[in-house]
């Protein structure tokens, strides 16, 4: 029987293919590629004092546990236990054909005429609409931006701390944030991520943002947004577990 969207059932093996698909839809590798090298830097902080050797051990480590096939197939996997066809067919073609497909052509094609440090400067001065302000927030809270990013840079911060005692034998505890320090960050990254977007946003028209924030909104993008971060993180604890079990071998 054909499905609400007008395909068979998936395959697990069909079904990682448009989950493929919407990863590089979602150019999935603006995220993952500077992820090694915000760890090793997380790690170094943590330490305070890498020796040469310790560095060297590091970064041979890293280059085997974050490598790029690995961790999309491993956000592939997790995406794809997570997974409902019809949900994934659904994002599937609003990615493809849909207001997100539109806006995501109308930001790469765009040339500002100024810098996005120039346009906030700008913005300090003469603020746009409050019209347009809040349906900037409207894109940025359908797309969990302010969550997306503290969720990865925890999940980076904890990696640390188990690749730094891998290194070195021991770490300081991880403490996760409180409830007062997510808030905190949270409205800052938020605060941060639609001054961006109103940089990036600039030539898209009000009406094509309210049909993509609908887009996400929708219980698919709901889906999108929350297994694509979740992914993520899940793609990078599984490469700091490589890493570390590679330091053990190497530093025996």
């Amino acid at each position: 029987m054909l499905s609400a969207y007008g395909i068979c059932a998936q395959t697990p093996s069909s079904r990682r293919a448009s989950i493929e698909e919407v990863l590089e839809l979602s150019q999935i590798e603006s995220i993952t590629s500077g992820i090694a090298e915000s760890l090793m830097a997380r790690v170094s902080a943590l330490a305070g004092d890498l020796s040469s050797e310790e560095q060297t051990h590091l970064r041979s480590a890293m280059s085997h546990g974050f490598i790029q096939d690995d961790l999309r197939s491993d956000i592939v996997e997790f995406m794809s236990v997570e997974a409902d066809d019809d949900l994934v067919a659904d994002v599937l073609e609003k990615l493809r054909t849909g207001a997100t497909s539109k806006i995501r052509r109308i930001e790469d094609a765009y040339s500002p005429s100024q810098s996005l440090e120039e346009y906030v400067a700008s913005v300090e001065v003469s603020m746009p609409s409050g019209e347009r302000v809040n349906l900037i927030g409207r894109w940025a809270a359908a797309r969990s931006t302010g969550d997306f990013y503290i969720i990865l840079a925890e999940a980076e911060r904890e990696t640390a701390h188990e690749v730094l005692r891998a290194l070195r034998g021991d770490a300081p505890a991880f403490v996760a944030l409180s409830r007062a320090e997510y808030d905190r960050e949270h409205e800052s990254q938020t605060r941060m991520a639609v001054l961006s977007l109103l940089y990036r946003f600039e030539s898209v028209s009000d009406e094509l943002l309210k049909e993509a924030i609908a887009e996400y909104e929708s219980e698919s993008g709901q889906w999108y947004i929350e297994t694509y971060t979740f992914g993520i993180a899940e793609a990078v604890w599984l490469a700091g577990q490589r890493v570390a079990h590679q330091l053990s071998e190497d530093i025996g």
